[in-house]
């Protein structure tokens, strides 16, 4: 059975780089060493900024426990800052979620937010049980080089980017749709870029 177009390969055509962070990335292996070396130590920037949105969120929760956004931000915990509950924990490198270099393709995908281990429930909706679905793993492929020229792109676009994909975590996208940017996508990501702006990350 062949892949669908949007799933992407997440292993095959990489290297393995060690960036100054001491995580391993998965680094596309096109260009010199350096290149390469370049990339590993944009992603480990990457995960470095958003892990400061997502501790800084955590440390202002008169910000969102009252919003729609609440459930969100404990399932985008639960994802990327997996051992979130245990407060002596929850910020040590075995835990934090690793970010990768995106596949290059013709599909013109920048960003890919992978769902994996998806499981259904049954939920109480106004009286009614109904399927809905959650995973408990997830993979961020982003770009990081212009695929036609190889050049790395500027950090403020690879950092969008970034944030952009961490939104669909928070609005548990876990299908392909033709238009995943339906509401609450767009006041979600308004909020996520809002709280990165307080936290000093973004411009």
């Amino acid at each position: 059975m062949s892949k669908a177009f949007w799933d992407l390969e997440e292993e095959k055509g990489f290297d393995k780089i060690k960036a100054s962070d001491g995580i391993i990335y998965n680094v596309w292996n096109s260009g010199t060493l350096e290149e390469k070396r370049e990339v590993a130590e944009t992603l480990a920037r990457v995960r470095k900024d958003i892990n400061k949105i997502l501790l800084y969120i955590y440390k202002n929760p008169q910000k969102w426990h009252d919003h729609p956004i609440a459930w969100g931000i404990y399932h985008t915990f639960d994802i990327h800052l997996p051992g979130w509950e245990n407060r002596n924990n929850f910020i040590s490198n075995d835990n934090l979620f690793v970010y990768q270099e995106m596949t290059p393709n013709d599909q013109g995908i920048l960003g890919l937010n992978k769902p994996k281990n998806i499981i259904t429930m049954k939920v109480n909706i106004d009286g009614k049980n109904i399927n809905y679905e959650l995973t408990d793993k997830r993979k961020i492929l982003l770009t990081i080089r212009n695929q036609r020229t190889g050049k790395i792109n500027g950090y403020p676009t690879t950092l969008d980017l970034a944030i952009h994909e961490l939104t669909h975590t928070t609005c548990n996208d876990v299908r392909w749709k033709e238009d995943n940017h339906k509401p609450p996508y767009q006041s979600y990501h308004t909020l996520m870029r809002k709280w990165a702006r307080e936290c000093g990350i973004l411009n």
